[in-house]
């Protein structure tokens, strides 16, 4: 059975190893669920989303910055091994990015990971959501579940079981 420190160690893997999540944002008068392409940071404690200045998803996280995110594994997996799909949930809060370097640097990092749509990346229209990871909850098959909050303060990688 595997520990606690494995169960993150999955959960990172999910975060590194795809690129499609869904983004849950919250809005007036209902919540908003958005299917985005996505890049992380090394240690997988930020996720990167392109998103326009004008839609809903990004008013919605400027009037309240705390998102759910949501990441699985189920390609290859719906026909015959459903009870083998991990999904993880993610709670974090977008944080802006004020460096014209470090800007640069998550839409370089973003584009090499969805190369197919990277041309949509660009253009002051276009904002970067940067979402600083601060819980996880992994369903591990249907019936397996791990939950970790993440310590203010404390990096995802320093969790010792």
């Amino acid at each position: 059975m595997p520990n606690e420190k494995d169960k993150l160690e999955t959960c990172l893997e999910l975060i590194r190893n795809n690129n499609i999540l869904v983004l849950s944002t919250q809005g007036e008068p209902y919540p908003l669920s958005s299917l985005m392409t996505y890049a992380s940071s090394d240690d997988a404690s930020e996720i990167y989303m392109i998103s326009r200045k004008n839609s809903n998803k990004w008013k919605n996280i400027e009037k309240n910055p705390q998102v759910s995110l949501l990441i699985d594994d189920r390609d290859g997996k719906l026909e015959k091994r459903q009870g083998e799909i991990k999904a993880l949930t993610i709670t974090g809060i977008h944080t802006p990015v004020s460096s014209i370097s470090e800007r640069a640097d998550i839409i370089e990092l973003i584009s090499q990971k969805n190369s197919n749509i990277a041309d949509l990346f660009s253009g002051p229209e276009c904002e970067i959501i940067r979402i600083k990871a601060e819980s996880f909850q992994l369903l591990d098959g249907p019936d397996k579940a791990f939950i970790r909050t993440k310590l203010k303060g404390k990096p995802l990688n320093g969790f010792t079981s």
